[in-house]
């Protein structure tokens, strides 16, 4: 991928599921428009005690080493707790590529609101759509309370998920901080 190609990080709330659904399904169903690259995309439920957890997601990129990765690792840098439950299925390969990435390229300042974006509602979604810029998903989310954009670019993302992919065959991972 070219190094300046985009990469968004988009955060959502709902007061309802039914709400979140349907702009998990608008967003979803232009995964294939225009310079499409990949999309992941997870529902996102508040438990009663505050807690989020993944109701469901989608990703075209699962089938990639890193695929489960582009999400979790979003995931762990807004929610760190429900990150660390979904890469605990989808396993760590590219996970710590995926997090410094995002620490090191996005503004801190946008990654905390859209932490809190998904604090504030009962229902939320985040998606990582790479090739689109923000204003492209957000516009979408016709149903949502509130959203919010991180935008970045690719950068070395791929020199540094070889590197993080490389260090997995030694059974190290690395979370950078």
């Amino acid at each position: 991928m070219k190094t300046d190609a985009p990469i968004c990080l988009v955060a959502a709330s709902y007061s309802t599921r039914h709400l979140a659904v349907r702009d998990l399904d608008a967003v979803w169903a232009t995964r294939g428009a225009g310079d499409f690259h990949h999309t992941s995309i997870a529902l996102l439920a508040k438990d009663s005690d505050g807690t989020l957890r993944v109701e469901r997601d989608r990703s075209t990129a699962k089938h990639l080493a890193w695929g489960g990765a582009l999400l979790g690792g979003a995931l762990f840098v807004l929610a760190p707790a429900t990150g660390i439950a979904m890469l605990a299925v989808v396993g760590l390969s590219g996970a710590g590529a995926i997090v410094g990435h995002l620490r090191h390229n996005a503004a801190p300042d946008r990654l905390a609101e859209a932490g809190d974006v998904l604090e504030q509602g009962t229902w939320g979604l985040v998606v990582v759509v790479l090739n689109r810029r923000g204003e492209a998903v957000t516009s979408l989310l016709e149903h949502a309370d509130r959203s919010c954009s991180v935008d970045m670019l690719w950068g070395q993302l791929e020199e540094e998920l070889c590197f993080d992919l490389s260090r997995l065959d030694s059974d190290t991972v690395l979370i950078p901080t």
